[in-house]
């Protein structure tokens, strides 16, 4: 099934999240503000990643320092200098990873993304701000929970949140933003019955289980401290093994005697293994083989291994009742997803935005 579908993410909120941080790189200019025009709008709730002292309230535009403007949004501004400073402290934390010759792209992609960013938000917000919509304490708990329930086992929240920059801010901002993408949608976000089965229908050739094959071995493992004596005398064992089978000797047998695979105890039985399970070599073979024959040896970074397969599982369309959850999740992802653009799209043709960027 298409990956995009059956993945389990975090959650919504977290998605409507990483979409305003990384999904709105469109620059989009507007006229310039006149000398008397004043502002109310109010100020954003600080950036993901960004402190609050990043941004400066709405001042009428005679009031601004413009040489120190890199981006202002209905009059609410984002310093310069402290543009300046918060590109470079996400640099610094991306020091190992960014090549020496890279950095200084890597610096602009930072900076217009940064300002990108605040845009958005600054957008969000006063739409917020202006239709009333908060977030309440028992929302945002509710919010924190669920991301928690969703990350692996290993991994505390407090580490997500820090290592993604995500703040109880955000996680507000998140709900908020779910809650302006409801009324845009007039409350008609979840898919009715007949979306989902059209969905199913359209894409039924996509919604197929993988080919699996139920395979056997048996293992002559190399190790790096073989010599050229050593490596001759395994290849040799193998071939050996690989003649005793075409013979007519028990796999199962053998493979208990002889194999340096754990599964020798269950006479080299792998069980089923789908395509992308293993590596290349054996994958290839496996798939390839005719159903019980002893198969060429084959060679792979872990040693020489003889190969049976014992039956063959082509995939098959997956039925409706096994999917429809999770097609109805993707159709209301969806649905948010288009509502989102034509919220934003809407919310960035009314307002007065300015990038200075000499």
């Amino acid at each position: 099934m298409n990956r995009n579908i059956l993945r389990n993410g975090l959650t919504v909120l977290v998605a409507i999240l990483i979409v305003v941080s990384f999904g709105c790189s469109k620059k989009e200019e507007a006229p310039p503000v006149s000398p008397d025009q004043k502002t109310q709008k109010a100020q954003p709730e600080p950036l993901l990643g960004m402190d609050k002292a990043l941004t400066t309230p709405a001042l009428e535009t005679s009031q601004m320092d413009l040489q120190n403007v890199a981006v202002s949004v209905d009059g609410v501004i984002l310093k310069k200098d402290v543009l300046a400073r918060s590109v470079q402290a996400k640099l610094k934390l991306l020091k190992d990873k960014i090549p020496a010759d890279k950095k200084k792209k890597a610096q602009a992609g930072i900076k217009k993304q940064t300002m990108d960013d605040f845009v958005m938000r600054t957008l969000l917000t006063n739409e917020a701000n202006n239709k009333n919509v908060k977030a309440t304490d028992k929302e945002i708990q509710a919010a924190v929970n669920q991301i928690k329930a969703n990350l692996p086992p290993d991994k505390k929240l407090e580490d997500f949140l820090k290592e993604n920059q995500i703040s109880r801010e955000d996680i507000a901002l998140g709900i908020k933003i779910k809650k302006l993408i409801d009324m845009e949608k007039g409350g008609k976000i979840k898919p009715t019955q007949k979306e989902i089965s059209k969905f199913y229908q359209d894409n039924k050739d996509k919604l197929m289980t993988q080919d699996a094959v139920h395979v056997r071995h048996i293992l002559i493992t190399f190790d790096a401290k073989d010599d050229e004596k050593i490596k001759a005398e395994k290849k040799a064992k193998i071939d050996n093994l690989r003649k005793q089978l075409l013979e007519g000797a028990d796999f199962a047998e053998i493979a208990k005697n002889n194999s340096d695979c754990p599964s020798k105890e269950n006479g080299g039985d792998l069980g089923e293994i789908k395509k992308g399970q293993t590596i290349k070599a054996f994958e290839d073979a496996a798939f390839t083989q005719e159903k019980d024959a002893i198969g060429p040896v084959v060679t792979t970074e872990y040693g020489h291994h003889i190969i049976q397969v014992l039956e063959r599982k082509p995939g098959s369309a997956v039925k409706l009742d096994e999917v429809k959850d999770k097609i109805a999740q993707y159709l209301e992802q969806q649905k948010q997803a288009e509502a989102f653009a034509r919220m934003t799209a809407r919310l960035r043709k009314n307002a007065v935005i300015i990038y200075n960027e000499k």
